[in-house]
């Protein structure tokens, strides 16, 4: 069965522009993906503060209409427990979501955070989450599988994870810097269409602000790292900060970018996978 990834926001956290910026570029929404299979299966990965405008762009998509499910989607996968990659499911509560519970799968960190603190309990105790606690690999459907990558990231709240589709999708929208991941030429060389962190291109980027507190690996240290692997694969930059150039398709990091055979993710980007 053919499934489509449909890229649903391509920024970081707090979106383009952010709270009280102008930000650069055109506006994002926080970044998220879906996967959707020809029936109409759905699996949302990470659910941002955007998700009503994100499943509102899905409902009009060719596969996503072949749904016969009352849910907005059958599955749902986080790569972690910071602002923007988990907030959004108060939408899958009593109040936004009149329907069954949503098979969600994540890591034993992040369903323990779930589980211990409200919001958040009230979906699992109010059956609108069933939370699946693991690494994978699942079986979520024919033609649908998951798998999740430990990553290293700041873990005040949960640990983090890339997001593994069928082994072909590598989802991976933040990481603290590739030297500290051993496997990262491994599993990217592993995916045939990769989403990686880009959320920063300069350290100087936030004025008043060290980036050593919010450490992203560089745009420039990506495209060093892995351009030898860009000939033969889709290599996709996302999680832009609204401070990245990266964001306006004309300035010179955007160039070096295309040059190095690399993209810069846009919001709702499609890309199909054969079955």
């Amino acid at each position: 069965m053919n499934a489509t990834v449909i890229v649903l926001g391509t920024a970081q956290d707090g979106g383009n522009p952010q709270l009280g910026s102008s930000g650069r570029g055109r506006p994002r929404l926080v970044s998220s993906m879906a996967v959707v299979l020809d029936d109409g299966t759905t699996l949302l990965a990470d659910v941002t503060p955007d998700v009503r405008a994100q499943i509102r762009h899905l409902e009009g998509t060719a596969p996503y209409r072949h749904r016969r499910s009352r849910n907005a989607v059958d599955h749902i996968t986080l790569t972690h427990g910071h602002m923007g990659h988990y907030t959004g499911l108060v939408q899958f509560g009593r109040e936004a979501h009149n329907a069954a519970a949503v098979s969600t799968w994540v890591t034993p960190s992040m369903a323990e955070y779930l589980g211990s603190n409200q919001p958040w309990r009230a979906l699992i105790d109010g059956a609108h989450l069933d939370v699946r606690a693991g690494f994978g690999p699942w079986d979520l459907s024919d033609g649908l599988s998951l798998r999740l990558v430990p990553v290293p990231h700041r873990a005040e709240f949960t640990d983090t994870v890339g997001i593994s589709i069928n082994d072909e999708v590598l989802f991976l929208p933040d990481i603290d810097s590739w030297e500290a991941w051993p496997a990262a030429e491994e599993e990217i060389g592993r995916h045939r269409v990769c989403l990686l962190d880009a959320s920063f291109a300069s350290l100087d980027e936030i004025p008043g602000r060290s980036l050593a507190d919010i450490p992203h690996p560089l745009v420039g240290d990506t495209l060093e790292r892995f351009g030898h692997l860009a000939a033969d694969r889709r290599l996709i930059l996302t999680h832009l900060n609204h401070s990245n150039p990266a964001n306006d398709p004309d300035s010179a990091v955007s160039g070096q970018i295309r040059a190095a055979g690399f993209e810069v993710a846009s919001d709702f980007m499609e890309i199909l996978l054969d079955g």
